[in-house]
């Protein structure tokens, strides 16, 4: 475990000097635990001297890099770094003393002896520990950032206990003489809490959130002692020892399977729901605003009723003094109010050109005001912007892009009632807020602007102008992949739409779809499903979670009723396949060294027919110079002029035929044995194929 934080933050892509100390401490305590770990298990003779002033010498310098780690978090100040190297260097002379003396430990006979400087060396190592302590409790007065603030309560709580375990079960115990295992006991178990718990907030300061870390540790804790005591308990008791009649083998096998099954399957959900419970309460609000206006007709004036209850709903349900919603009307250069809620704001315009709409462009997620003051992504616009926030008393922008990523809108809020503060649950929920919020406003100003140019007289130019608009013109491409495409537009009242996206910085995900053929409700669905699919968020990093939010967006939609069959996939360079599927064709891999075939398929209902519908998400591991074909049913349902399909088996053998070729040649070669194998006849079908090989 220290050995993979001393790993990750030594080349975690956007590491800190704070990740620094924090993979130097996991170097130190690696050598820590090993040297323990040999003592207790292995028949190794260590001298014991020389083994405790190793123990001593890193236990020091570990505690003096959590000092230097708080010093650095969790934002680099000017001069933070001299300071951190500075607050070393006292526990490098003692660590050296420790190791080339003898005042502060010695053998005496068989015996280790504390020497009259012991105490000299508790006392730099409590003060290294009260140090952290009162660096963080002083950062914790200080921060502007109100939220991590509470994160650095809890740290500072977390520290303290294990800080006070440590020192108690490793230094006072055996300087006592009252028992030497608590030194070994105290450094397992003490230390690697510590690590672990300053390696989580080291990872991103934005996301940390301690008060639910602790609670799904405590939860994992809790769900390990109800599965490991009364097993431990039924094997060690059941002998004659303390049965008169001790329980045969079978039927201690039977209630402990069937003990073991009842608690792992109806009350591990429950623990581990314990920290997401505040995040869950707030979430369901947000579906509750939303499902409230799930009815209303489609008018104009209908929908600015929509839009107007939006705002003053979350105003209303989670106590905020003021919300006010700004629009570019008419592709203005400016953003005006268009509806507001609560205390007036000075403010009724904002530039497109202004330090605002620069944060906004370059962070399209939930904004929080503490994080403009301290990340110095947002120093160049900094002023201004923090000017705009004071004078309105504004905590919280949520941004609204279009597809092509253009803002077209936010929301800002005023401060909570009773000046409480933002949580990180309450601010996780604001971001479902706002991808429903802007899919439904994106919708509704795409749907405008088709009005206004009168594609609207037929559902086919509607659904054929949509499918031009949102239909990739390239494949995307990430490295050790080659990926092609080909469509075959035959529906002009729905049809397949397909699609690929980055996730992250080294992942891209594969989607397709299949509308009803429903004229306008097709249109709409596909305008929703590729709204979220291009939506930035947090919450779409894998197939499931991707599905999951396309089908609260379409159940939930008050544009249409109609759902559509999906299929998303997540290929990462590695060669991990992950995937998930709502009632698509399942992808099909060829493994050409094997000469096998793979149907990737999952459980899962169409987007949009039940909002409360989960998908499963599994991962295969490709084979390289596997070939992979997604394609839609209009593909293997062809018909012929005989009336014969063109089946599974012919695009196997495509497959085969192509195993040494390019997708893009592979791609040419069924497109060309379809088109020969249908003449002329009509479809009614789209027909859409995604094929790819992992080199």
């Amino acid at each position: 475990m220290s050995l993979v934080i001393f790993g990750y933050n030594l080349m975690k892509k956007n590491r800190t000097a704070a990740n620094y100390a924090v993979s130097a401490a996991g170097l130190a305590s690696a050598g820590l635990f090993i040297l323990t770990a040999i003592a207790l298990v292995l028949p190794v003779h260590i001298p014991a001297a020389a083994q405790r002033k190793v123990e001593l010498s890193l236990m020091l310098a570990i505690a003096a890099l959590f000092v230097c780690f708080i010093i650095l978090y969790p934002y680099l100040k000017p001069r933070a770094v001299i300071f951190a190297a500075a607050s070393f260097l006292p526990a490098a002379g003692m660590c050296a003393i420790v190791m080339f003396t003898d005042i502060i430990l010695l053998k005496s006979g068989g015996d280790l002896v504390y020497g009259t400087a012991y105490s000299v060396y508790c006392a730099f190592l409590i003060l290294y520990f009260l140090a952290t302590l009162a660096i963080t409790g002083f950062k914790l007065m200080q921060h502007e950032n109100r939220a991590l603030r509470i994160d650095l309560m809890y740290l500072c709580a977390g520290l303290a206990f294990f800080f006070g375990l440590f020192l108690f079960l490793s230094i006072y115990l055996p300087y006592t003489g009252k028992t030497g295992d608590a030194t070994a006991f105290g450094t397992l178990i003490a230390y690697p809490s510590i690590l672990i718990i300053i390696n989580y907030v080291a990872i991103n300061v934005k996301t940390i959130d301690l008060k639910k870390f602790y609670a799904t540790v405590f939860s994992w804790i809790i769900l390990f002692a109800l599965l490991f005591i009364p097993t431990f308990l039924a094997i060690e008791y059941n002998t004659t020892e303390y049965l008169v009649e001790p329980i045969p083998p079978i039927g201690v096998a039977l209630l402990l399977f069937a003990y073991l099954f009842l608690v792992f399957k109806y009350l591990r959900p429950r623990l581990e729901s314990i920290s997401r419970r505040g995040y869950h309460t707030l979430a369901t609000r947000v579906d509750e605003l939303f499902s409230q206006q799930a009815g209303g007709s489609r008018d104009d004036a209908a929908s600015e009723d929509f839009l107007r209850a939006l705002v003053d709903g979350i105003a209303e349900k989670f106590h905020i003094t003021s919300a006010h919603l700004y629009l570019s009307i008419n592709n203005d250069s400016r953003f005006s109010i268009t509806h507001a809620t609560g205390s007036r704001i000075i403010d009724t315009q904002i530039t497109l050109a202004g330090p605002l709409a620069e944060i906004i462009g370059r962070n399209p997620e939930v904004l929080y005001k503490p994080s403009i003051y301290s990340e110095e992504a947002f120093r160049p616009y900094r002023e201004g912007v923090r000017e705009y926030l004071e004078r309105n008393h504004i905590e919280v922008i949520l941004p609204f892009l279009n597809p092509e990523g253009q803002i077209i809108g936010f929301l800002t809020l005023g401060q909570l009632r009773n000046n409480r503060v933002y949580s990180k649950s309450l601010l996780e929920a604001f971001e479902l807020y706002r991808i429903q919020f802007q899919q439904q406003l994106s919708n509704a100003l795409l749907l405008e602007r088709v009005r206004s140019s009168q594609v609207l007289e037929h559902d086919q130019m509607v659904v054929n102008s949509v499918k031009k608009r949102i239909m990739p013109h390239t494949m995307g491409q990430i490295s050790n992949y080659r990926i092609s495409s080909f469509y075959i537009n035959n529906s002009p009242y729905g049809g397949d739409y397909f699609d690929s996206v980055p996730i992250g910085n080294d992942a891209l995900a594969l989607f397709m779809a299949d509308s009803s053929y429903a004229g306008i409700d097709s249109a709409l669905i596909l305008l929703e499903l590729y709204t979220v699919l291009h939506t930035p968020s947090k919450a779409s990093d894998s197939p499931d979670k991707i599905l999951g939010v396309m089908n609260w967006t379409v159940a939930t939609s008050r544009f249409s009723s109609k759902y559509a069959s999906a299929y998303c996939a997540i290929l990462d360079p590695t060669g991990i396949l992950s995937y998930a599927n709502a009632a698509f064709t399942p992808l099909i891999i060829f493994n050409p060294g094997e000469n096998s075939f793979t149907a990737c398929d999952t459980s899962g209902v169409p987007v949009g027919v039940d909002r409360n519908s989960k998908y499963e998400s599994k991962s295969v591991r490709l084979a390289p110079g596997s070939t992979a074909i997604l394609c839609s049913d209009g593909l293997i349902s062809s018909i012929n002029p005989e009336g014969n399909t063109y089946g599974l088996d012919r695009l196997k053998n495509i497959l085969r035929t192509g195993r040494d070729k390019a997708p893009a040649d592979i791609a040419r070669l069924l497109y060309d044995d379809l088109t020969g194998f249908i003449k002329d006849k009509k479809q009614i079908n789209d027909i859409s194929a995604i094929l790819f090989r992992f080199k």
